[in-house]
């Protein structure tokens, strides 16, 4: 069996052959046809996620499609590709609590793309900001998995929603993912490029500089939705910021959610793709072997929407 395997964390992944996985109580196996790339597999392989506790050599992947005796299903959560060997691999044993059945007539790699980036869309939209088409909504890092797909799940809610991006080259494919408007703009000139929109509700996958300038942008009463820090898990805030304006600040990981939520959120994101009001931006699919390449794309920030292993394929 062919698998990408990290045998050090901070290195790059190895495609070789792996042993077959045996399904223990509670498993099944599944032949896994694609696998969705996430920023999330990159931290796994710095040794960020879990404390670097995964036993190594160690298989990432946190989502993917693939057949289980036959049928068609999708996979996501249980510790899979966090605690657990995971998906970049051509066949894994996994809970059976982390698979959901693949709605007919969906296609397999946008299914393999959607659970994480699509079920964190949903989740920050429906459970933690709680959009109302009364909001308006500043998506940072609007070019992203998840920024792509949240700015089509608020579309579909009926709410206003602004894309950020710091880069030029990526504003006609913000704008295409549903944002009524896009900011090219830094953390030091967000909330003057913003003012026109006066948010009520700043998603932040950013951290550094850019919470501080979603502070000063958001309207009384606004909320602050935080759940990540790729630009940097640090920073001085006035908390006078915060209070002053009655700011509520609110976070996700799905890292946490329990197998219920990522399993309604999962779903969800499914049937969206299944009536056609949701569409995963996947900018290539891969070969397997081409794994290490896809994490260095998502370190470097060239990604627009999401990256997907071709590891078995339909």
């Amino acid at each position: 069996m062919r698998a990408a395997r990290l045998h050090r964390f901070g290195e790059p992944l190895v495609v070789e052959d792996a042993p077959e996985p045996v399904p223990g109580p509670g498993e099944v196996l599944v032949e896994v046809a694609y696998a969705g790339v996430n920023p999330l597999d990159v931290w796994v392989t710095r040794g960020t996620v879990a404390g670097g506790s995964q036993p190594l050599p160690f298989v990432p992947g946190a989502e993917a499609v693939g057949r289980v005796d036959g049928r068609w299903v999708v996979v996501r959560g249980a510790g899979v590709g966090v605690t657990r060997d995971g998906l970049y691999a051509e066949r894994a044993a996994v809970p059976a609590e982390a698979v959901v059945d693949l709605p007919p007539g969906v296609d397999p790699a946008q299914a393999a793309a959607a659970p994480i980036a699509g079920g964190t869309a949903w989740a920050l939209a429906h459970r933690v900001a709680r959009v109302t088409p009364a909001d308006r909504v500043l998506v940072l890092g609007a070019a992203g998995g998840v920024g792509s797909l949240l700015l089509q799940v608020l579309r579909n809610a009926g709410v206003r929603a602004w894309g950020q991006t710091g880069d030029p080259g990526k504003v006609a494919f913000v704008e295409a993912q549903g944002a009524e408007r896009v900011v090219v703009a830094g953390a030091a000139d967000l909330a003057g490029a913003v003012a026109e929109l006066r948010p009520t509700v700043v998603v932040d996958p950013l951290g550094d500089g850019y919470t501080a300038a979603a502070l000063q942008a958001l309207e009384p009463y606004g909320r602050l939705v935080l759940f990540g820090v790729s630009a940097g898990p640090t920073q001085d805030l006035d908390l006078r910021a915060l209070y002053r304006k009655a700011i509520s600040v609110l976070t996700y990981s799905g890292t946490i959610e329990p197998a219920e939520r990522l399993r309604e959120a999962t779903e969800a994101v499914l049937a969206e793709l299944a009536a056609g009001r949701l569409r995963v931006p996947v900018e290539e699919i891969l070969p397997l072997e081409r794994a290490a390449e896809a994490h260095r794309r998502i370190e470097e920030r060239r990604v627009r929407g999401k990256l997907v292993l071709e590891v078995g394929g339909a």
